[in-house]
């Protein structure tokens, strides 16, 4: 019988609604509340970062203009969490500012307000439409486009190495969707978790795909150290 997931959650946006995701797909979640309790994802099978607060600029090198609302300690503890599944391959999967996390781990940066810094209007409140690229996993997912919420003002500028943008927004090009190149971690820009009526259950659907998507990881990481080396900002 196949190991019950145990995917690793850090308490943000929609935290109640994943949860109720999660554990109708027949996962468990073990919530990290607190930076003392990062080392237990090498328990999980899986990561989940989710949205909230802008994340720091001093972490992606850049004073502040334009970000708002901070919680750093929560920079923290996710930034470190983030680093240890980028070099572990633990399955991930970043919503929202989870995505951005995902991306400011790697080495990439943030549009601190991109309808400010690109001269483009906001996304509408109502949601607008994203094109996935052919050959990715979101493609698989929910087709060559989608219809998905609005609850961002950052995103992404510069995209990591090893990493691809594999969904847009339409028609302004803002990155909705980002994979790896090489191991199973993927992060959109939208809110899965948030579905608009009981008849559109794609966002539900995403997060099931994920769970139970080949990693080609065998077996679990727990002996994996969180803490690698002193130079990589301890994991």
């Amino acid at each position: 019988m196949a190991k019950q997931p145990l995917v690793a959650l850090t308490i943000g946006s929609g935290y109640r609604e994943i949860c109720s995701i999660l554990r109708a797909t027949g996962a468990q979640v073990l919530t990290i509340h607190a930076f003392s309790e990062r080392k237990l994802v090498r328990l999980a099978t899986h990561l989940l970062l989710p949205g909230g607060a802008d994340i720091h600029p001093q972490h992606y090198k850049q004073p502040v203009t334009y970000a708002r609302g901070f919680d750093e300690e929560r920079d923290w503890i996710e930034l470190r969490l983030a680093r240890y599944a980028i070099h572990s391959g633990l399955p991930t999967l970043g919503i929202c500012r989870g995505l951005q996390v995902l991306a400011v781990a790697a080495g990439g940066t943030l549009f601190q307000d991109f309808a400010t810094q690109r001269s483009l209007p906001p996304h509408a409140a109502r949601g607008h439409e994203i094109t996935t690229a052919p050959n990715s996993r979101l493609r698989s997912w929910l087709g060559a486009r989608w219809h998905v919420n609005t609850y961002h003002h950052q995103a992404i500028a510069k995209l990591p190495a090893d990493w691809t943008a594999t969904a847009w927004s339409t028609p302004d090009h803002i990155v909705e969707g980002i994979e790896h190149n090489h191991k199973p971690l993927l992060g959109v820009q939208f809110h899965p978790e948030y579905v608009a009526d009981a008849a559109d259950r794609a966002g539900e659907a995403l997060i099931a795909n994920w769970l139970n998507a080949p990693t080609g990881r065998a077996g679990a990481h727990a002996h994996h150290p969180i803490y690698l080396k002193q130079s990589q900002l301890e994991y």
